[in-house]
């Protein structure tokens, strides 16, 4: 339930200020979280988001200030 409400959350910040990231950007994101020790098949265990989705909204960052 904690994890719906957060994705909420985001995909209102996403529709009201956000953009997509540059292919460069997004690309990078997902190179930081593929290595990154706190991630779960396809999401991030920590958040518990889909890594390629919020990797790809500007609005989104990392939990761990990796990007």
């Amino acid at each position: 339930m904690i994890r719906l409400f957060r994705f909420l959350y985001a995909l209102i910040k996403y529709v009201l200020k956000g953009d997509s990231v540059s292919s460069d950007k997004y690309n990078n994101r997902l190179e930081i979280c593929n290595i990154c020790k706190d991630k779960c098949g396809s999401t991030c265990c920590i958040c518990g988001c889909y890594i390629k989705k919020k990797a790809k909204w500007s609005t989104e960052s990392c939990p761990k200030n990796k990007w």
